[in-house]
């Protein structure tokens, strides 16, 4: 039986959060910072029927960072679990992730999507791991694999995606 969709994780850097900056210092230090368009909007949307929380590869911003810049932008309220590579120690293109990240939330499989930028470890590590994803595909790349994935080019157009899933 497949249960019921109850978390979206997010990748953080040009997900949700924009990374023209300074690649070696974290985020949060940042003179400016900003989210990316109508991150606020669906974030708020979404987490009036989901959980929401922060999947991220990022090695020069810790956990304490990536809080601190969504906390800059007004969105660290919407969000209620961050999941660093810097504290799991591994990637989110390895599967020794997404169990612990699944461990922590409580979860099943079937009750998470992952929304990121990056298609091998934003999609195809937890498709891999079996767990949906959706390819948040603002650079318009292409894609030839094995695969069906499902992308969209903007951030309003998750909420119809991920009801498509659910």
């Amino acid at each position: 039986m497949n249960a019921k969709l109850r978390f979206v994780l997010f990748d953080w850097g040009n997900t949700l959060m924009s990374e023209d900056g300074p690649v070696d210092v974290p985020m949060a230090d940042w003179p400016e910072v900003r989210c990316i368009d109508d991150a606020n909007n669906v974030l708020s949307h979404l987490s009036k029927c989901y959980r929401i929380a922060i999947a991220t590869n990022a090695t020069v911003s810790k956990r304490r960072d990536v809080v601190r810049a969504l906390e800059r932008v007004g969105l660290n309220a919407l969000i209620d679990k961050v999941f660093c590579f810097t504290e799991l120690g591994h990637k989110k293109s390895e599967p020794e992730f997404w169990n612990l990240v699944l461990t922590r939330l409580g979860a099943q499989k079937s009750e998470v999507v992952m929304i990121g930028d990056s298609l091998e470890q934003d999609v195809l590590g937890p498709m891999r791991a079996g767990i949906r994803a959706i390819w948040f595909n603002w650079k318009q790349e292409s894609y030839s694999g094995p695969l069906s994935i499902r992308s969209v080019r903007t951030l309003r157009e998750l909420p119809a995606a991920i009801e498509e899933l659910a």
